[in-house]
């Protein structure tokens, strides 16, 4: 008889036990889901919803002090342009270059004007492989010289190509998904950081921006539906020869707001910018064309999105969204229109 309810007792200390554990399960689960995916399914640092959003931000901001922050709170900047750079000796040399050239045309914010202007600069830099994925002592104390760098809590992608600066070809797909990574991350800060600006730009570190031309443009243009650079169009895309579409060539291109807004909130591109990387999901990415960050901004705007309030002029200060490629082939076209002063381009009809 006590051996039998010995029996029963393991039995049911077995289903307890066994109960426990699966309940154990279900909330671990749960907690995970409602952790990852409050309103979209995108991580948390990416998830307006999610508290280490506002932790991503901080860590963006980490080599600004506060009071500046405030500042930049404090002004209603009509452009705030995103110059992604990595963190090497050649490309401080060029961001350094720009420091004393272009942005110390008359309008441009700066810690020597106290961040008074029409449009704010900054440089948006992630961890590069060189320094062990951290940043360098040299990044620091150009930070603290210029306060015009954003740290995003991100890692660069390591280089795999023969590229050179300012030369023809790619830096290899994991630099290049880096970059585009960059670019999203850079338009969803702003969009947050700087709640009055009425436009946000990409820009490299290796252009010249005549800024007083830019800014005197910008002032003509209609607040919404602007998606503005330097037009260019390819017949396909990637290895597959996916096809291929007209973007603003990333030197230098100019979003409103409202179309900033259009791209940092479709889903599926949120989702890869925070996805890792790998070769084996090189057709994933490759279906928002993520491996080239003007390509990527202009399909997701003109065939995912299909953002369509654009403001168009053939002859004035935006760019026609016009097809301007031949189908089938991989040249670079002619722009029918260019509004941006950016490079050695000047052209205005």
């Amino acid at each position: 008889m006590a051996k039998t309810k010995l029996l029963t007792m393991k039995r049911k200390l077995r289903r307890v036990a066994v109960l426990l554990f699966l309940f154990i399960v279900a909330t671990t689960v749960l907690s995970f889901r409602s952790d990852t995916a409050a309103d979209d399914g995108a991580p948390g640092p990416n998830n307006l919803r999610h508290p280490r959003a506002a932790a991503a931000d901080d860590a963006a901001l980490a080599y600004i002090p506060r009071p500046v922050v405030g500042t930049w709170g404090r002004r209603e900047y009509l452009i705030v342009l995103g110059i992604p750079s990595p963190d090497n000796e050649e490309r401080r040399t060029r961001r350094n270059l720009q420091r004393s050239t272009c942005w110390r045309f008359p309008g441009v914010a700066t810690r020597a004007n106290d961040f008074t202007g029409a449009m704010l600069v900054l440089y948006v830099l992630g961890r590069h492989p060189s320094h062990g994925y951290d940043y360098s002592a040299a990044l620091l104390e150009e930070a603290a010289q210029w306060q015009d760098v954003v740290a995003l809590p991100m890692n660069e992608g390591r280089v795999a190509t023969n590229k050179t600066v300012g030369g023809d070809g790619s830096w290899g797909d994991e630099t290049e998904v880096g970059m585009s990574r960059k670019v999203y991350m850079w338009f969803d800060l702003a969009l947050r950081l700087f709640k009055t600006a009425m436009y946000i730009a990409k820009g490299d570190d290796d252009m010249f921006l005549r800024v007083p031309l830019f800014v005197a443009h910008l002032r003509l243009l209609p607040r919404q539906g602007i998606y503005m650079g330097y037009h260019v169009g390819v017949g396909s895309f990637g290895k597959k020869d996916l096809p291929g579409s007209t973007f603003m060539v990333g030197w230098c291109y100019t979003l409103s707001r409202d179309v900033a807004e259009a791209l940092v909130s479709y889903k599926p591109l949120r989702r890869l910018a925070y996805l890792p990387y790998g070769e084996d999901r090189y057709d994933e990415f490759a279906l928002l064309r993520f491996q080239h960050e003007d390509i990527m901004v202009g399909w997701v705007l003109e065939k995912e999105v299909k953002y369509t309030q654009w403001y168009t002029s053939r002859c004035r200060v935006v760019i026609s969204m016009t097809p301007a490629m031949k189908r089938g082939t991989r040249r670079w076209c002619r722009p029918r229109c260019v509004s941006i002063t950016c490079g050695r381009t000047t052209t205005l009809h």
